[in-house]
């Protein structure tokens, strides 16, 4: 059998035996791909240490149809992101991220998936400390979307008009949105104001503002929509990232 290469993301690995590892990847052409890395944990220099979590590069791999545990012959690093290891909040964000990939991705292609990743890791890797908590939430805010689950902000998900610039209105998780004020009567979502509103469009596009508020209320938001729409419960990186995040009073208004 002929080895397939393909440009991938290292997002997981655990140790299996004595020297192997089994390493989960997501990929340009097999989406995500668990393989056995046979006798890795005998090597020693470069070899070794890039085979990190986040790390992108060329996978090389013997991939047989209707396997789920495949054999690695390569992983050869172009971008090690060993920044995202210093600093924990950097960490919990890239954490969430890829926790969402390895928890909704399959092994059908996904190009703009696998471009999103590498954005916002890079992302939060290189961003100033002041942006990283925005970053964090924009990083799985990006994903989501990733996956075609953007939330509606704008007009209201019930009747279809537009919200006013000064409207604060509800968010429906169920409809996947935000409802005006006239047909919040009867929602229980978070109230959210036109600044949340911005902020929340900010993250879907990576707009990051130094002074983002309200962090911990928006992740929430986040936390709520992708356990409704994308996975069966909450994140538990999300979870982490939540204790991280410096406390608020209340989201915008």
């Amino acid at each position: 059998m002929a080895p397939v290469s393909t440009p991938a993301v290292l997002l997981r690995s655990h140790d299996y035996g004595d020297s192997s590892r089994i390493l989960r990847f997501y990929t340009e052409t097999h989406g995500l791909l668990s393989v056995m890395a046979r006798g890795v944990r005998k090597r020693s220099g470069k070899g070794a240490t890039t085979l990190a979590t986040f790390a992108t590069g060329t996978l090389t791999a013997y991939i047989k149809p209707h396997r789920d545990l495949h054999t690695m012959k390569d992983f050869d690093c172009t971008h090690f992101r060993d920044g995202l290891g210093l600093d924990v909040m950097r960490f919990a964000g890239a954490s969430a991220t890829a926790e969402l990939v390895l928890a909704h991705a399959d092994q059908e292609q996904n190009p703009d998936l696998l471009r999103a990743l590498e954005q916002v890791l890079d992302t939060l890797q290189s961003v100033e400390t002041a942006q990283v908590p925005a970053a964090a939430l924009s990083a799985v805010w990006r994903i989501t979307k990733a996956f075609g689950f953007a939330p509606q902000l704008d007009p209201c998900v019930c009747c279809g008009e537009p919200l006013a610039d000064d409207s604060v209105g509800r968010f429906d998780f169920a409809s996947g949105g935000v409802r005006c004020a006239r047909c919040a009567e009867d929602a229980g979502g978070p109230r959210l104001g036109p600044i949340a509103r911005a902020q929340i469009a900010n993250l879907l596009a990576c707009e990051l503002d130094a002074e983002f508020t309200y962090a911990r209320r928006h992740l929430g938001v986040l936390s709520d929509f992708v356990a409704y729409h994308v996975v069966s419960k909450p994140l538990k990186s999300l979870h982490f990232l939540g204790g991280l995040l410096p406390p608020d009073e209340g989201i915008g208004a």
